[in-house]
């Protein structure tokens, strides 16, 4: 595997990605120049023409106080192999070392025994989605 970290990802594999893991494309929002990351790590599977995207998170932040992760995701494949769990400490130990002071994380409720093992326990919160994106 091969760990890269705030450098740019393909749009198109991005968005293979997530629908692989049955989340929708956002191709237009995710093509968007003006969408920032704060900071994020893409997995890669070395193939023999090249490197497929298998595992990503992101995370946005005011670069002091807060950051909110989002976007994990590993391939379906690569699942139970512990790779979502080492994407997310070491975007926790970036976050950490970066001075941020709360990190947050929005999950369902499935996914909580996974979140608790790293610290993250349930506040109320509210989401409201805009509108769906194929």
């Amino acid at each position: 595997m091969i760990f890269k970290y705030n450098e740019k990802v393909d749009v198109k594999e991005l968005c293979d990605l997530r629908q692989t893991v049955g989340w929708n494309r956002m191709e237009k929002e995710l093509s968007n120049p003006m969408l920032r990351s704060f900071y994020h790590i893409a997995v890669y599977e070395s193939e023999d023409l090249g490197q497929k995207l298998v595992g990503f998170v992101d995370c946005v932040s005011n670069d002091v106080t807060d950051a909110y992760i989002q976007d994990l995701m590993v391939h379906p494949v690569f699942q139970g192999k512990g790779l979502g769990t080492e994407l997310m400490n070491k975007m926790i130990e970036h976050l950490k070392e970066a001075g941020i002071y709360m990190i947050s994380v929005l999950y369902d409720e499935e996914l909580k025994d996974f979140y608790s093992r790293f610290g993250f326990y349930n506040m109320l919160c509210g989401q409201l989605e805009s509108y769906t994106s194929l």
